[in-house]
């Protein structure tokens, strides 16, 4: 049967009319949740009279991430390194900058809401992209966004093509409370203005900046709590003064002059060094004065052998060393000097020749009982003499131990595929479980994980 006419035309019209609209502000601001900032500006409008409005009154997150996209798509890391690959690559890049400046632009302009919790940009930029970059952190900042991130791997070839962050009191920047920068150029100079002019600043991530020499973070009003600098071709020295201060990570490939000179909230510490000159039991060390209150203590460092004289540590619950397996004893007077640790985490780099003949421990060093020490996570044990050893000697002294994870692998993927075969890379970890099981025969009632 066939409709006449007009009434065809109003059981259309019924039919197309805009019934998301008709939801609720709660279920609408549900279905957003759901969706990317970035893309929801420009698409949402379209659908729905309410969307637009309603949008704008939610905090909003925008991430534009790249990197990954373009790593494994038009730009794909090659190993073809000729010049003919290498200018493919250059002008695929530039095509890819192009069209991610393009989107970034649209979608801040297309939102129209008062505020922006947080912006996000993880792409492969440079000085050339220096004012659409200046422009976006200054709408963020205008709509006074807390935090602020950019990551602009991989870092271009000279210093002069680093993307240079800007000394600009942009409207709103007091708001802004988390700001990490990777591969962006950040110097001494730019990290004292930082500071100064964003009081509510309370996370500062400083990560491949070639213009850092000897950045100094202090001040008797800073707010900071979290501070993170590493992968600092040049820096000499940093200095540190910060009365809220929490944590602080450090890791770089040379050795520097750390001066902490006030931090009294310090509870974490992570530090990685590859000096053999560094002893942070040194009573001149500017680390030794703050072991004793330390809650969490990650360590990174080629440990000279040798009696250490630590303090004790009586706040010190979560301890994780990177050590060589030939130095791991060395952690023992660490360990004994922290009778209240709950965890502890070791990584075993082995730089010897692995043996993947099974080791039997006839004998364990003496020890000293430690009562509080519940979890042990041993990373990239092989069951090597000297890290079956050292497994036994903490079995034995943690008496009241519950639980012990053990990631029985090599740790870099090129020895395990090159310097070793196949076949003796899969004997080997089928010993490290054995060894493990073996170690754990006196200690029936400790879980074991084997990974």
């Amino acid at each position: 049967m066939e409709l006449p006419n007009s009434k065809m035309q109003k059981h259309v019209e019924k039919d197309v009319r805009d019934r998301i609209s008709e939801l609720s502000d709660d279920v609408l601001a549900k279905i957003l949740s759901f969706l990317p900032s970035e893309e929801a500006v420009l698409k949402t409008s379209f659908l729905s009279r309410r969307w637009k409005q309603l949008w704008e009154s939610l905090p909003v997150s925008f991430n534009f991430d790249g990197l990954m996209a373009v790593h494994y798509g038009a730009y794909a890391i090659s190993f073809d390194d000729s010049k003919n690959c290498r200018r493919k690559r250059a002008e695929d890049l530039k095509i890819e900058r192009c069209k991610f400046v393009g989107l970034v632009n649209d979608v801040l302009i297309a939102h129209q809401g008062s505020t922006i919790d947080e912006l996000r940009v993880g792409f492969y930029l440079d000085r050339d992209s220096q004012r659409y970059i200046d422009k976006w952190i200054e709408t963020a900042m205008n709509k006074k966004a807390k935090k602020l991130e950019l990551d602009f791997l991989y870092p271009p070839r000279f210093s002069s093509m680093y993307y240079l962050f800007p000394q600009t009191c942009f409207c709103g920047i007091e708001f802004l409370s988390s700001l990490c920068l990777k591969h962006v150029g950040v110097s001494d100079v730019v990290t004292k203005w930082i500071l100064s002019n964003c009081p509510m600043l309370e996370r500062l991530h400083i990560e491949g900046s070639p213009l850092l020499r000897d950045p100094k973070v202090s001040g008797s009003s800073l707010r900071l709590k979290h501070l993170h600098i590493s992968k600092g071709r040049y820096i000499r020295s940093v200095e540190i003064s910060a009365p809220d201060l929490v944590s602080f990570e450090y890791h770089e490939e040379q050795l520097l002059m750390l001066h902490i000179r006030h931090a009294p909230k310090l509870t974490e510490l992570y530090y990685s060094s590859p000096s053999y000159s560094i002893r942070i039991d040194d009573p001149d060390s500017p680390l030794s004065n703050y072991l004793p209150q330390l809650v969490t203590l990650r360590l990174s460092m080629k440990l000279p052998s040798g009696i250490w004289d630590f303090p004790t540590c009586t706040n010190l619950r979560h301890l994780s060393c990177k050590v060589a397996g030939k130095r791991l004893f060395t952690l023992r007077y660490l360990i004994e000097s922290s009778p209240f640790l709950h965890k502890f985490t070791l990584e075993i780099t082995n730089e010897n020749k692995i043996k993947n003949t099974l080791c039997k421990v006839r004998k364990v060093v003496e020890y000293s009982l430690h009562k509080h020490l519940k979890e042990l996570e041993i990373i990239g044990f092989l069951g090597q003499p000297m890290e079956a050893k050292f497994v036994a000697y903490l079995l034995k002294s943690a008496i009241n131990l519950e639980k012990i994870v053990i990631h029985a692998a090599f740790l870099d993927i090129w020895v395990r595929e090159i310097s070793y075969s196949k076949e003796f890379a899969e004997i080997t970890l089928q010993m490290a479980h054995e060894s493990a099981h073996q170690l754990m025969e006196h200690r029936p009632e400790v879980e074991l994980v084997l990974l």
